[in-house]
């Protein structure tokens, strides 16, 4: 009988230990997989705590013209002399990302959803730009937004071999300059947008035309021995001819010497200013559009923001748009594409008019031309 309850009580014990053992072994692969889901969850709180950083380059900052109505008349807008803070390419970049649920990451958006990024915004004279370049390949930054054909240049040769893709705008042919092999595949760490500047040299004399009967001169401005420029230049020629007015062909070298020749320039009545796509050009566009309206000399542009800050009107790609579009491809290789099989698509041309300039310039738009243009400011 003794026998009996001593197995009956092991047998009760060893049920007590296995169950003991099994409610222990229970809770511990409970907690392992609490464990692994936490840290499953919090594996994107991680990755977004770095948020993408996004290096950009570009010359400026560019002087915004100050608004005279020619020297006796009132002055349309503030006279005060400021620089621009972001490039309209850079305003579009945001607002494209903003778009596509990214958040810049700034203790004002706290807590505000979407993947973060952090932008370093870099401006200054070549020299500088070269140094910014530098200072991006050592960190190194995640990717490079270059704004017009020379600073692409520079991102190219101070990032050799580093692997950091180089998102290009303002470039207006980035496989003559051997930044690409192709548009449709480039090969390599540089893709983007193009600007197709030159393309439009043509059309901007035939609308100017249309905009200004007695257009009889035009003074085209570049920088000399600039290939895209050069292009341009053999294009306006060509339709100037045509039309029968007489081209200038200004070649300026810095931004005194585009100053001197607009001070000492012989302005008649039927002139006009052409702006050619060259970033000399383009960085000093406030004297341009400063003497345009000093002198009554009408100017037309290259780029819709040229417009915006005076000139009469500009046909060409919206650097806002551009700017936008990159953002597209920042996405894209964020999330595990590569720049090399990323294909650079064109911005498409916009015409826009600025009726409060031609009313300052004194002159009148037709109505035909007004009905051609994608956006009139009034």
């Amino acid at each position: 009988m003794f026998q009996f309850a001593t197995a009956v009580s092991f047998y009760r014990a060893e049920r007590s230990l296995a169950a003991l053992s099994a409610a222990d072994w229970l809770r511990g692969t409970a907690c392992s997989i609490i464990s692994v889901l936490s840290l499953a969850a919090a594996t994107p709180a991680l990755a977004q705590e770095k948020p993408i950083e996004i290096g950009v380059l570009a010359l400026g900052p560019r002087p915004v013209p100050q608004w005279h109505c020619g020297t006796p008349g009132p002055a349309l807008a503030s006279a005060e002399p400021h620089n621009e803070t972001k490039p309209f390419y850079v305003l579009g970049l945001l607002d494209g990302l903003e778009k596509l649920k990214y958040v810049e990451d700034r203790s004002e958006n706290a807590g505000k959803p979407g993947r973060r990024f952090a932008l370093d915004l870099r401006m200054g004279s070549l020299g500088e730009v070269r140094q910014y370049a530098r200072a991006f390949a050592r960190k190194p930054v995640d990717m490079i937004v270059a704004v017009a054909t020379v600073a692409v240049q520079i991102a190219q040769e101070e990032t050799r071999g580093s692997g950091i893709p180089i998102l290009m705008t303002g470039v207006s042919d980035p496989v003559g300059e051997g930044f690409v092999k192709s548009l449709a595949r480039p090969e390599g760490p540089i893709t983007g947008v193009s600007h197709q500047l030159v393309q439009g040299s043509a059309k901007r004399v035939e609308l100017f035309k249309e905009m200004m009967p007695a257009l009889r001169r035009l003074v085209a401005i570049r920088r000399p021995d600039y290939r895209p420029s050069e292009e341009s230049l053999a294009d306006i020629r060509s339709v100037a001819k045509e039309l029968q007015i007489e081209l200038l062909d200004w070649g300026v070298t810095s931004r005194q010497e585009l100053k001197t020749a607009l001070a000492k320039a012989d302005w008649r009545p039927g002139d006009g200013i052409m702006m050619l796509p060259d970033s000399l050009i383009i960085a000093n566009v406030d004297l341009v559009i400063e003497a345009s309206l000093e002198h009554r000399v009408p100017a037309f542009g290259l780029q819709d923001f040229m417009a915006d800050w005076g000139a009469v009107a500009a046909y060409g790609p919206s650097a806002f748009e551009a700017g936008a579009r990159d953002a597209l491809y920042v996405d894209k290789i964020s999330k595990g594409a590569k720049p090399g099989d990323l294909a650079i698509e064109p911005v498409d041309p916009i015409f826009v008019v600025n009726l409060k300039a031609a009313e300052c310039l004194g002159v009148s738009l037709p109505l035909e031309v007004l009905r051609q243009a994608d956006r009139v400011i009034r």
